[in-house]
């Protein structure tokens, strides 16, 4: 990993960490992995998904798991999806956080059930809805500026 490498994911890491505090709900590392797994390099996914779990579930209230359910069918969908769609495509990130919206509306019921939390229906849904619309231009603004930083490290 080069210099500029390294800076770009650190510095991705601070603003996402940053954006989730100014959106709580959100889930703005998501778009880090959708980047690395569009790169397609095993060792950026091997430092990238430990970190992003680790913080996630430093920073979130339900108990632990419920990042590793997030981040699994994240993989998941995107692995599926990519048989279908170029993985670069715009409608294929569209489609991928819908997907994910759904997701993340499932997990969070599912995890507060277990724990016997009340999470008011409609917030859910709403959280749900915004981490949908908030995946696609925030994807594409963060590979627009990693292009820009890091020429070198293109997606597939």
């Amino acid at each position: 990993m080069s210099p500029r490498d390294a800076l770009w994911w650190m510095t991705f890491l601070v603003v996402g960490i940053w954006m989730q505090l100014l959106l709580p709900g959100i889930d703005a590392l998501v778009i880090g992995l959708i980047i690395a797994l569009q790169e397609g390099r095993l060792t950026r996914l091997l430092w990238l998904l430990p970190t992003i779990i680790l913080l996630q579930e430093g920073m979130g209230t339900l108990a632990f798991g419920s990042t590793l359910l997030w981040y699994g069918a994240t993989i998941a969908l995107f692995y599926m999806g990519r048989w279908l769609f170029e993985v670069e495509n715009f409608v294929f990130v569209f489609l991928l956080s819908a997907c994910l919206g759904l997701v993340h509306y499932l997990i969070s019921d599912m995890m507060a059930s277990l724990q016997n939390l009340e999470l008011p229906l409609r917030q859910l849904m709403d959280e749900s809805i915004l981490q949908a619309l908030f995946i696609p231009p925030t994807w594409r603004a963060a590979l627009e500026r990693r292009r820009r930083f890091v020429p070198d490290a293109h997606p597939l």
